[in-house]
């Protein structure tokens, strides 16, 4: 949760600040550092972000920059949730890139969450090479910019590193360290959300494939992620997912034509109900 008295302003928290606060503290579960979101990209999230192992497009950049290595062509994606859990006041738009060069892929991705009272922006570049035909590596740097009305805005440089390995034809692997300087924001410095995640990704045939997730945050439970893709005759496919802590569903399908595609995502809450995201992609091949 955000510790309010990490911004400098004294102003007496007035109606529509109160609305923000109420909506900080009435989801513990659901909040990091502020809102948890539900990803990165409709197809991580179709699989329920178990994805740490299978991340090969520009959202690869949040999962795991080790994974832009498998990146071949220039992929260009842009994402919108409109109202997290039925509400529009979390909104997010994100836009990224992700472009392949002779000895590694760089990726970035810019986004923004939240409305005029609270927000969060984040701008991240990441850079991902293979270290040999089976192991590839990757770090992301983010500038992450929170922003109260009233209270004042802070920002904070965040590092992550991830690693995949090919550990057989049909199995991959793949580990990411969010947040490995262990960084604080603001005047009284609250911690970022630090979190390892490890996961695998089992190809069952060259159009379908599971993948598993263990994700920890340094303060909260494990949470188990799992996620099964469908390709069918190579211009639609469809993703399954469910992970605990809390429970949720999540299920998405992409539509793919002259290298562009059309995908939506939708996820489930126990408590705070459906949301649904959209996104548009373009692939150029060289």
């Amino acid at each position: 949760m955000i510790n309010i008295g990490i911004f400098s302003s004294s102003h007496k928290v007035r109606t529509d600040m109160a609305r923000i606060l109420l909506l900080l503290a009435a989801f513990p579960i659901a909040a990091h550092s502020g809102f948890e979101r539900n990803g990165w990209g409709t197809r991580a999230i179709g699989l329920a972000n178990s994805y740490v192992a299978i991340a090969d497009d520009p959202w690869a950049v949040c999962y795991n920059p080790a994974g832009l290595a498998w990146v071949s062509s220039f992929r260009g994606a842009a994402f919108f949730s409109p109202a997290q859990f039925g509400m529009n006041e979390l909104r997010k738009v994100s836009v990224g890139a992700a472009m392949p060069f002779a000895f590694c892929t760089a990726g970035i991705v810019i986004e923004h969450f939240g409305y005029n009272l609270y927000n969060e922006t984040n701008a991240a570049l990441a850079f991902g090479a293979k270290v040999n035909e089976w192991v590839s590596l990757g770090a992301t740097t983010h500038l992450h910019r929170l922003a109260i009305e009233r209270y004042g805005s802070s920002s904070q440089f965040i590092l992550d590193a991830g690693g995949i390995a090919a550990v057989t034809e049909d199995i991959r692997a793949g580990w990411c360290w969010t947040n490995i300087t262990q960084a604080s924001i603001g005047i009284q410095p609250e911690q970022l959300p630090q979190i390892f995640s490890m996961g695998v990704c089992y190809e069952i045939t060259g159009n379908s494939r599971l993948t598993a997730e263990l994700e920890k945050d340094i303060r909260f439970p494990i949470i188990k992620k799992f996620g099964y893709e469908q390709q069918l005759l190579d211009m639609l496919s469809l993703q399954l997912g469910i992970s605990d802590n809390p429970d949720k569903f999540s299920c998405g399908f992409g539509i793919r034509a002259n290298g562009f595609e059309f995908s939506y995502a939708g996820c489930s809450h126990p408590q705070l109900g459906w949301t649904h995201q959209v996104e548009l992609s373009v692939t150029i091949s060289p």
